[in-house]
């Protein structure tokens, strides 16, 4: 039998990070410009289809997340309010750890380097929509590069998990029947609405009903692996082509099929009795996995500050700026696997909350009053 800690999980969540800070080398430049002209394949592909990573993030965070969840709905109390401010500590204080970061990067490097990819200096609105995660629907500018991704986040875990408190107290009150199938219906109404609605529309993609399609497809197998439902995995693999097909002939998306095979490959892999996989079980692959959020976070700011060193040297040297690339993945790992081990994995309270909301809030201050 397979151990607690899934291969394939970890498999998926360090691709996706390898994936998504190559796709923003490629996107935000400057040293992707200079490196396209001997590898324009090589740029091109990651520039238009390194985003795809992000639906792999999607699928398994729905399916670690209805893990812990199945576990809590059998339990006699299920707060709603309780988990998610949990969640939210726990997106946030690294978060805010990394945008301190960067926005500390982005005005050294300011005078030095004039591109695109710095943000303005901060403004008192701009810092606050970044605490409380409503940048993008406020309509304010990003500090970094995947800022939008951590508070589509919290709003799948906040429809998620109000889903499954909704179904506690349902159950609470009707007193028979499956608390987790009620859960899972009201998950899967969610995810059929963002399959055929919502996620249809462009500019939602501010909101986490856009992405709810491929976060319910890891809920629903989530649901499956962890509660034992008389359901062949074959049988499951066949609903989810099938639905994948549906949503295909109803309007083609290139993202829902990376998610649908993101989660037929994860209810198959799950399914089989089969011998551990030794490389998957490497150092390599569970640090990536681990710090995957960590490295996710840190990467920009790190890759501002090569560019901007590389730049202002050797804006056109070739291979210069391709080890600039190489060097800004490196930095990105180590710096990352730093803010895992130093931040993200110390338990969340509110005091360290506080600490990193004054410290983001100081750091902007500074900025603003020295620039």
């Amino acid at each position: 039998m397979k151990s607690q800690r899934s291969e394939v999980v970890d498999l998926f969540k360090a691709c996706a990070c390898v994936l998504i800070v190559w796709h923003h080398l490629a996107l935000y430049g400057p040293m992707s410009d200079v490196v396209f002209e001997w590898f324009p394949n090589v740029i091109g592909m990651l520039f238009d289809h390194g985003l795809l990573a992000v639906q792999i993030f999607l699928v398994v965070g729905g399916y670690l997340n209805a893990k812990s969840w199945i576990r809590a709905l059998s339990e006699s109390d299920f707060h709603f309010f309780s988990r998610l401010w949990a969640r939210y500590q726990r997106l946030a204080i690294p978060l805010l750890a990394a945008l301190s970061f960067t926005v500390a990067i982005t005005a050294l490097v300011r005078p030095y380097f004039d591109h695109p990819s710095l943000s303005d200096s901060p403004t008192p609105y701009q810092v606050m929509a970044h605490v409380f995660l409503l940048q993008d629907i406020l309509f304010v500018e990003a500090f970094s590069a995947g800022v939008w991704y951590v508070a589509i986040d919290f709003q799948l875990f906040a429809l998620a998990v109000l889903c499954a408190a909704l179904a506690h107290r349902w159950q609470a009150w009707l007193g028979r029947g499956s608390v987790i199938r009620k859960a899972l219906g009201m998950w899967s109404l969610l995810m059929l609405a963002s399959f055929f609605i919502w996620n249809l529309n462009p500019l939602g993609e501010i909101w986490g009903t856009y992405f709810f399609c491929a976060y319910g497809l890891g809920l629903c197998v989530g649901c499956w692996r962890w509660t034992g439902f008389n359901i062949n995995y074959r049988i499951l693999a066949l609903l989810l082509l099938l639905l994948g097909a549906l949503a295909w002939l109803y309007q083609p998306r290139i993202r829902l099929v990376v998610a649908v095979t993101v989660a037929v490959l994860l209810a198959l892999y799950e399914a089989t009795d089969c011998r551990p996989i030794p490389w998957l079980q490497s150092t390599w692959v569970q640090a990536l996995s681990n710090g995957s959020y960590a490295i996710f976070l840190i990467h920009f700011g790190v890759s501002l500050l090569v560019s901007a060193v590389v730049f202002t040297h050797w804006s056109e040297n070739v291979p210069i700026n391709a080890m600039g690339m190489i060097t800004s993945f490196g930095l990105s790992l180590l710096l990352g696997a730093l803010l895992h081990t130093q931040v993200e994995k110390k338990p969340p309270t509110l005091m360290r909350l506080v600490q990193w909301v004054a410290t983001f809030i100081a750091t902007c201050t500074a900025v603003m009053l020295l620039t």
